[in-house]
């Protein structure tokens, strides 16, 4: 699997699509800023994945965008980048903030009149450091010309191209090896540790270029944990283990999440279980274009309730996907928008009470018709002796 998906065309039509969102708007240029642990909006329009430092894409309203860096990635940002012109600067540096003596970096002002920017749109604007936020309101005169624009950009990452479904699928497939592993070699005693070290090691081998996310173990009192990672715990019988797997293809992210019990499986733990599965299997079945997002989760959480496991519900049973496992939207019984064919979503149906919980978990390709799963693995009650 070394061929890539993603062509240097895709990466130049985006930059096109980010412009033309831009026209409604009164900005001079978008600035998208990423961090390493979120790295998507970066990615999506360059190809590069910021190490240590964080990282931004300057998109003016016309012309050629530029990739900013800090102080120590250029040969790196340079082997990878999908834009041309690279700039460093000093804001971009790693959190311990060296303070690199001697640096003749650009600052924020030499940058943006370059660009012949006044008015600034900020993509992950709830991330954008104070420090930084300040820097560059004081280069453009104060925040009245500094704007959150996340809104601007989320209908062009929202409808996912024939490629980026393609780096999902993949994602997908290879995030089956992860669980496979999994079910072969789990035994009583190996710890949450381990076992995702397992899942890791399997996803590495067949092509993941990282694990889509810090994938994690969650077992006995653990597993009542919606999100977490793993600890040394040693896993039991008889007990819910929780796996959420996921493999990073190209910067998409993908994720299987799957409740397993070794030995003899209580008969209020496989009804608990089975509940969730039957929710899981209904979000499948309605998610549809066309759809408004919010008649899915409440239809989905009337099920659970009409089960007796209304107070089990902690979110609702899907969200969107693509670079970052979990990205905008959220599908929850307070969501306007409607489905469109090629958004992607992960079914995500947590439940947990009494001290347990676990997870469904599978991506989706909403359809015309019935959504494109993109992964049936060991999507059933897995009780292993």
């Amino acid at each position: 699997m070394s061929e890539t998906i993603l062509t240097r065309a895709e990466f130049a039509k985006r930059i096109v699509k980010a412009q033309k969102a831009m026209e409604k708007t009164d900005l001079d240029a978008l600035l998208v800023f990423s961090t390493e642990s979120e790295p998507a909006g970066v990615r999506y329009f360059s190809d590069y994945w910021p190490s240590f430092e964080t990282a931004a894409v300057l998109i003016p309203a016309s012309g050629k965008p530029a990739l900013l860096i800090g102080p120590e990635s250029l040969t790196y940002a340079s082997s990878r980048s999908r834009i041309k012109k690279i700039i460093q600067l000093m804001d971009f540096r790693e959190s311990s903030q060296p303070d690199y003596p001697g640096s003749k970096l650009p600052k924020w002002k030499d940058v943006l009149s370059s660009f012949k920017v006044k008015k600034l749109g900020i993509v992950g604007f709830h991330m954008f450091p104070y420090t930084m936020m300040t820097a560059v309101a004081e280069a453009l005169g104060g925040m009245k010309n500094v704007s959150n624009a996340d809104e601007v950009l989320r209908p062009v990452y929202m409808q996912k191209s024939p490629l980026e479904l393609d780096c999902l699928r993949r994602a997908a497939k290879i995030s089956e090896y992860g669980f496979k592993a999994i079910l072969e070699k789990i035994r009583p005693g190996m710890t949450e540790a381990a076992l995702c070290g397992i899942a890791t090691e399997a996803m590495l081998a067949h092509g993941a270029e990282a694990t889509g996310y810090p994938v994690w173990c969650c077992s006995g009192p653990n597993s009542d944990q919606a999100i977490s990672r793993p600890s040394l715990r040693k896993v039991k019988k008889g007990e819910i283990i929780h796996f959420s797997i996921g493999a990073k293809v190209e910067g998409y992210s993908a994720s299987i999440g799957r409740p397993v019990v070794l030995g003899e499986c209580p008969s209020q733990i496989r009804k608990f279980l089975q509940v969730g599965l039957d929710a899981h299997n209904l979000t499948f079945d309605l998610m549809r274009a066309g759809v408004i997002a919010s008649s899915v989760a409440g239809k989905v959480h009337e099920y659970i309730r009409n089960q007796g496991y209304g107070d089990a519900i902690l979110y609702g049973p899907a969200h969107g996907c693509g670079q970052m496992e979990c990205e905008y939207p959220f599908l929850e019984t307070s969501s306007e928008y409607t489905l469109e064919e090629n958004m992607t979503f992960m079914a995500d149906m947590f439940l947990h009470r009494g001290g347990m919980g676990f997870r469904w978990e599978d991506g989706l390709i909403v359809k015309n018709g019935p959504a494109e799963r993109l992964s049936k693995f060991g999507c059933r009650i897995n009780i292993l002796k």
